[in-house]
């Protein structure tokens, strides 16, 4: 069994630190002097830590990995300023790429709140970029999109196009715009051809490469909606990886099955939470319950402040909800909820709460963003006992939007990390990639100073809501770890769990939290195996 002492380093126990561990295969099995692990460790293959911290692995507790591999071949539209951008960079991907005629043009990224006249932009102001290939540019956040006339005729979308829990926004002559929100934005991907499982695997290995280069050993990822709903085939492609030692990461799944006969579809396969291998497994049903802020589809209990009459999309009827969520618990799976808005959360709450007075068992159900709400709605939470999977850096991201959709008042009473934190909520860290980055130290920094890259606004947006260093880094180790019921396994350095650890060139505990995301990974450990980096 391959043997690693790691030496001479600043290793961070739940004890305190120590200078030396023992790995054998996946597992540390010693931890404590450097002479301890170098008598036990006869024959280890040996990597001089230089004094630098390490930490455990970190986590991202709520992604999308497949839609991140996916868009490493897509037109990125990340950063645009305008529309006549969005047009450039769709140009440039044209000229480049000459696509086929017939086949889709795929890009991601836009945020009009960027744009200089703060408008979505429509099928008219990109149909005669490409007019012999369906398009479909989809919003930063993943719940709105553009589609060009052709893509529309393809999929046949018209005036009387109707999807539950989703909107195809029409003219003032009842003519789509080519704007689609919500629900319809996954139909439109499930209709569009994926590439092949060669192609897919080899996309996996480019962003997990990415990943781990950022210290991440494990994600909690949603993939569903990027393959159509083909849960077996995610199945087949991660444990197909893994079985092969060619998993760059640990992945459990959040389960996006939209309806009950999807669900019922899969608990008759006898899958459940907890099932799988040592680097992938079935985590929670997920379940999209409404949108996204920056789209106006979060759905609020009081009218948008900058669209009044308008109170966003609630993907589900309650009755609708409080059955999924009871059919799923019912059988043993955790469940994953992801509201924006309070009237989501509300709807959520209602719906576990009626789910678990069914059945009492440790379920660690929680929200997927959980970014608005108040005490009322943040204690009853907690008298639950459900969760948040929360993204720090959203705090910089939306603050200006938030305060435009929402005002300031409502705005201050979301993001409320440490107030969640101090109800003793369980809590876990990501970024939704590709929504942001995943950079866990960003989201460190983020969490701590709640400010943006350029340091603003002074002294942080909310600053009774920061996090210490210390609390940052649980979020994205062992609050990670415990929403997925691995708290034995991993989320911190002590023997007996797996070797996921992450080596940083600075101790990001001894300077300012100002230059943690200039930290840089150095070494990344997953289950022994280095993964990324080189000391």
């Amino acid at each position: 069994m391959r043997k690693t002492a790691l030496l001479n380093g600043k290793i961070r126990t739940p004890q305190g630190y120590v200078r030396a561990m023992l790995v054998e295969g996946q597992t540390i099995v010693l931890l404590g002097t450097c002479e301890e692990v170098a008598g036990a460790g006869a024959g280890a293959e040996k990597i001089d830590l230089g004094g630098r911290l390490c930490l455990p692995g970190f986590i991202d507790g709520h992604m999308h990995f497949i839609a991140y591999a996916l868009s490493l071949e897509q037109i990125g539209l990340n950063g645009c300023r305008s529309v006549q951008e969005v047009r450039s960079r769709l140009k440039t991907f044209l000229d480049h790429e000459k696509p086929p005629q017939g086949s889709w043009v795929v890009g991601r990224g836009w945020n009009h709140e960027l744009f200089d006249d703060g408008r979505i932009f429509e099928r008219e102001d990109i149909d005669g970029l490409t007019p012999d290939n369906p398009v479909i540019l989809t919003r930063v956040c993943g719940h709105v999109a553009v589609l060009n006339t052709r893509a529309l005729e393809a999929l046949g979308i018209g005036s009387d196009s109707r999807f539950p829990g989703g909107v195809v926004d029409l003219d003032e002559k009842g003519v789509p715009t080519g704007v689609v929100r919500e629900t319809v934005v996954e139909w439109v991907h499930s209709r569009r051809p994926l590439p092949g499982p060669d192609k897919l695997r080899d996309l996996v290995a480019r962003a997990g490469k990415r990943a781990s280069e950022a210290g991440l050993t494990s994600v909690h990822s949603d993939d569903l909606g990027s393959v159509g709903g083909n849960w077996q085939g995610i199945i087949d492609l991660y444990m197909g990886l893994d079985r092969e030692g060619k998993m760059p990461l640990r992945v459990t799944e959040q389960l996006l099955l939209r309806d009950r006969p999807a669900l019922d579809a899969f608990l008759s396969s006898g899958w459940r939470t907890g099932d799988g291998s040592p680097f992938f497994h079935i985590g929670p049903l997920k379940i999209l319950t409404d949108g996204s802020m920056g789209g106006r589809t979060a759905y609020l209990k009081e009218e948008y402040s900058d669209m009044p009459g308008a109170f966003g999309v609630p993907i589900y009827r309650a009755e609708e909800l409080d059955g999924l969520a009871s059919a799923a618990h019912r059988a043993g799976m955790q469940i994953a909820m992801h509201a924006i808005g309070d009237g989501a959360l509300d709807m959520c709450l209602d719906a576990l709460e009626k789910a678990m007075s069914e059945k009492d068992r440790d379920a660690r159900h929680y929200i997927v963003h959980c970014q608005m709400g108040c005490m009322e709605q943040y204690r009853r939470m907690a008298r639950l006992a459900i969760g948040a999977a929360i993204q720090p850096p959203f705090v910089p991201s939306d603050r200006p939007m938030a305060i435009r959709r929402v005002g300031e008042r409502r705005a201050l009473s979301g993001y409320a990390w440490k107030t969640l934190k101090d109800l003793g909520i369980f809590l876990s860290g990501g970024s939704d990639c590709p929504v942001e980055p995943f950079d866990p130290l960003w989201g460190i920094q983020a969490a701590v100073t709640r400010q943006d890259r350029s340091g603003f606004p002074r002294g942080g947006w909310n600053p009774s809501q920061k996090l210490t260093v210390a609390e940052a880094v649980d979020l994205y180790t062992a609050g990670g770890a415990y929403a997925s019921f691995e708290e034995h396994r991993k989320g911190s350095l002590e023997a007996g769990k797996y070797a996921d650890l992450v080596v940083l060139d600075r101790d990001i505990f001894t300077f300012s939290p100002e230059e943690i995301g200039d930290v840089r990974v150095c070494l990344t450990m997953a289950g022994g195996r280095i993964t990324a980096g080189s000391i």
